[in-house]
Order: C-alpha cells, then structure tokens, then sequence
C-alpha cells in the first residue's frame, strides 16, 4: 500500500512548482505583459491550472503502472487495481483538483520564492504527517488518528485503500471525493481572489 499513500504524497507536491512559478512571472514582469495584452483574470487562472492538472493526472497514471507492471520487474509483488475503473478515474480528478487548487491558494500567498518553497514544503509534509502517509493511522495514537481527519492526503488515502481493499466502486468512495472537491473549491475560490489582487497590484520591478 505504499504505491498509494506515495502517490498522494507527489502529486500534492505540484504546489511547489506552481508557487515558484508564479512568483518568478510576477518578479520578472511577465504577469504585467499579460494584463498589457488584455488577458482575462480567468486566462490568467486557468494557464496556471490546467498544465499542473494534466501533469497531475498523468502521474496519477504513470505511477499506478509503476505499481502494476514496475514492481514484478524487481521481485517484487505487483499493485492489484480492483474495483471500477471509473472509480479510479474520479479519484484522480478530486486529487488534482484539490492539489492544483491549493497550489493557486500558495502562490498567491506567497510574496517570494524562498516563502513559495517554505509554504509549499512545510504544508506537503505537515499533511502527509497526520493523514497516514508517513506512519499508518492504524499505529496512531486515538488522538492523533482523529486529527488526521482534517487532511485531505487522508481523504485521498481512504478512498484509494477502499477501491484496493474493498474493490469499490464510484458510490464508495464517493464521500471523500466531495471533501476533496469541497477542498478544492475552498482554496480555488480564495487563492482565486487572492491572485485577483496580486495581479491587479503587479508593478514593473528590476528583475528580470
């Protein structure tokens, strides 16, 4: 089960990049020649979304292959993927969703590329710490297994170890999709109207 609970951990990994990204395009002047050019806030969102949602998805993919068919090729034993293929498919959306979601939500925060790097490292690991990533909730303490409640990494582990455990299906996993598509539209609509801002706020700057 580890081919899982790794997976969830790079793919919330993508807010390193997108954070670093944005900070770099603002430094350099770039996010000011797009508002030259008339580009909509929403343009502007979705270049910064869409690419990262793809590449989430596709990692999604590449690593359950790794599982399937990289394992035996080392001795070792291959992932079983059971239970409906759709289901697998809705996970993998709510994930990125989420992922990418939280991304925005950084990199508007963020006012630096070291803040970026901090913000971005130190949440991934924080998350995957008390969502059962790291050490099991299983050989949690009570308390802390109840606090790993609130990470979404343990929402996306839950619904991936009820389709391999339990052969699930869409309506299984269902109710830690939600949260992760609440989470996702929670920090899309913030880091949204943060992003808004900041890019209204963008001034000509001496780096290039």
């Amino acid at each position: 089960l580890s081919v899982p609970a790794w997976l969830i951990f790079g793919m919330f990994f993508i807010t390193l990049p997108m954070a670093g990204g944005f900070q770099r395009e603002q430094q350099s002047g770039t996010l000011l020649r797009f508002r030259c050019l008339g580009l909509s806030l929403g343009t502007l969102a979705l270049s910064k979304l869409l690419p990262y949602f793809a590449l989430n998805l596709l990692q999604f993919v590449l690593l359950l292959a790794l599982g399937v068919y990289g394992l035996p090729a080392i001795g070792l034993q291959a992932l079983s993927l059971p239970g409906s293929a759709g289901a697998y498919a809705l996970l993998a959306v709510s994930v990125a969703l989420a992922t990418c979601s939280l991304g925005l939500l950084l990199a508007a925060l963020a006012r630096s590329s070291e803040q970026a790097l901090l913000l971005g490292g130190g949440l991934n690991i924080l998350l995957a710490a008390i969502g059962g990533i790291m050490v099991p909730k299983s050989v949690m303490p009570a308390a802390m297994a109840q606090l790993a409640e609130v990470s979404p990494m343990s929402w996306a582990l839950d619904a991936f170890l009820t389709l391999l455990v339990g052969h699930g299906s869409p309506a299984d996993i269902a109710p830690y999709c939600a949260r992760l598509l609440l989470f996702a539209a929670v920090c899309g609509v913030a880091g949204l109207l943060l992003f808004r801002h900041r890019v209204q706020q963008t001034q000509w700057t001496t780096h290039y």
